[in-house]
């Protein structure tokens, strides 16, 4: 049986796994993705180091030195957030990856390893890791929300992946509202996401809001991250809820909006925030339901069950999908 390096650059972290053509996982990876660039390398030069790293982990030695012939690496496939040019595995636009922007990524891993490379988009291959071997595999028509440090989305339709943008942090929810990494304003990812639970606490905190937030970090409220909200939150601290209850209302919105516009059997909501899923999807079906046309309203929403390594596991299926599609290379 094949194995795949998948790779899904987030953010905060990248995370690596190798995985056999049934989705089981063998080896995993993960480290704090390069933001900028050293004195020395590019951001890319450093992502290949980490792969590097990666492979030369002791359980991926492991797999790896005991693969035959016939479970040999048959590529590599890459998630990262933004636009890419599929054809070429240039980064069009990533807004948080913003410094790869017109790096062609697939002919830098492809020369670095000589493996085939495929690059998509990271919620796109999220969505795919949910139907091969996820909350998704019964469902033909499904939408994927990807909530972490931003927030991304992918579609899988007639059971086949849709390729294209599906950036749903970036329907706009609020005219006017405020301004976004995208350069717009008012998007959905500027009023639930990661950086969104950031901003909206130390907004409050910055007009004297009472809160627990307050003497964390040794009072250095900008050092305060969606986890440390989370933790305070499960502790009853008044503004951490309202902040998730505040996402929730917000998701709901734009959940409502993919109901009513596209034929779905469910909505699976994945990424680094799935643990918070308690405070906030109360907010999420009731704004949804009181919003969508009401025919479509019932579409259920449904928590990833892919919560450690999705976008990696996802990546890696998707190489093993563009193998089968094109014996002869993954190029697309």
């Amino acid at each position: 049986m094949r194995i795949a390096i998948g790779i899904d650059i987030g953010g905060t972290n990248t995370k690596y796994v190798l995985a056999q053509e049934d989705g089981t996982v063998l080896s995993s990876y993960k480290k704090p993705t390069p933001i900028s660039a050293d004195k020395n390398k590019k951001i890319e030069e450093l992502l290949v180091d980490s792969l590097r790293e990666f492979l030369n982990t002791e359980s991926a030695k492991k797999v790896i030195d005991g693969a035959s012939e016939s479970s040999s690496i048959a590529g590599i496939g890459i998630g990262i957030a933004g636009l890419i040019d599929r054809k070429s595995g240039k980064i069009i636009q990533s807004p948080n990856m913003s410094k790869l922007n017109g790096v062609p990524l697939k002919d830098v891993f492809e020369k670095e390893f000589s493996l085939p490379v495929v690059i998509e988009n990271d919620a796109n291959i999220y969505a795919y890791g949910e139907k091969w071997v996820g909350a998704g595999k019964k469902f033909n028509n499904f939408a994927v929300v990807t909530l972490g440090t931003g927030l991304g989305g992918g579609l899988i339709y007639n059971g086949e992946l849709y390729e294209g943008p599906m950036e749903i942090g970036h329907m706009v929810i609020v005219p006017s509202g405020r301004y976004c990494t995208c350069g717009s304003y008012g998007c959905l990812e500027s009023y639930a996401s990661g950086r969104a639970i950031v901003d909206n606490v130390v907004s409050a905190l910055e007009k004297g809001t009472e809160s627990l937030l307050s003497k964390c970090c040794d009072g250095n409220i900008y050092k305060i991250t969606p986890e440390i909200v989370f933790k305070t939150a499960l502790e009853g601290d008044n503004l951490s809820r309202e902040v998730f209850r505040d996402l929730g209302q917000f998701l709901g919105i734009g959940m409502s909006n993919l109901m009513n516009i596209l034929d779905l059997e469910a909505i699976i909501i994945g990424g680094g925030l799935i643990g918070a899923w308690d405070l906030y999807i109360d907010k999420l079906n009731k704004e949804a339901s009181k919003r969508a046309f009401k025919p479509l309203s019932s579409v259920p929403v449904l928590k990833s069950t892919l919560t450690k390594n999705a976008g990696s596991i996802g990546a890696a299926g998707f190489l093993f999908s563009k193998i089968a599609s094109n014996p002869t290379g993954a190029d697309q």
